[in-house]
């Protein structure tokens, strides 16, 4: 988990300097780490509790919203193409009519409306937000990666601790 933690710390710092190799670079290597944490977790609850021990871990940490996300894209960078990662991005609709031309006196503001509807609909706007994320999942990646290991981290506590 030491070394998942120093990846993500990598990739944190190269987030927020902009280099996109080296980011990367170190989102491989945290995956490939983390696929490592979770298999080695399987494998010393298997021998310490059992197999039907071993396999509800596997299932707890298969649902987990974060870490079964990241174990599915940990085998997708081993074992297939890789991830796909892209850029952020913010989308906002815009009204029709604008602030401006509101006001209280017509609350329902069809005086400004148009008698003809706009054949492009409502107004989209897209820009470039802070960030990276995985295809298929909103979450900031770092933000991601960091969630996923700390409840790993609890997973792993509750899994391997032994109960008196």
């Amino acid at each position: 988990m030491r070394e998942c933690r120093f990846f993500l710390e990598q990739m944190a710092a190269y987030e927020r300097t902009q280099e996109i190799d080296k980011f990367l670079y170190c989102v491989s290597a945290f995956l490939s780490a983390f696929r490592t944490v979770a298999y080695r977790m399987y494998g010393v609850t298997e021998n310490s509790k059992g197999k039907p021990a071993s396999r509800a871990l596997q299932n707890q940490l298969h649902i987990h919203p974060e870490i079964g996300f990241l174990i599915q894209r940990s085998n997708v960078e081993a074992h297939e193409d890789g991830v796909l990662v892209c850029p952020r991005f913010t989308v906002q609709v815009t009204a029709s009519i604008p602030d401006r031309w509101k006001s209280k006196w017509a609350p329902d503001n069809s005086k400004w409306q148009s008698r003809f509807t706009s054949r492009y609909g409502d107004a989209v706007g897209v820009r470039r937000a802070p960030g990276w994320q995985f295809a298929g999942h909103a979450k900031n990646l770092v933000d991601l990666c960091s969630d996923a290991l700390t409840a790993m981290e609890q997973c792993a506590r509750q899994a391997l601790i032994p109960t008196v």
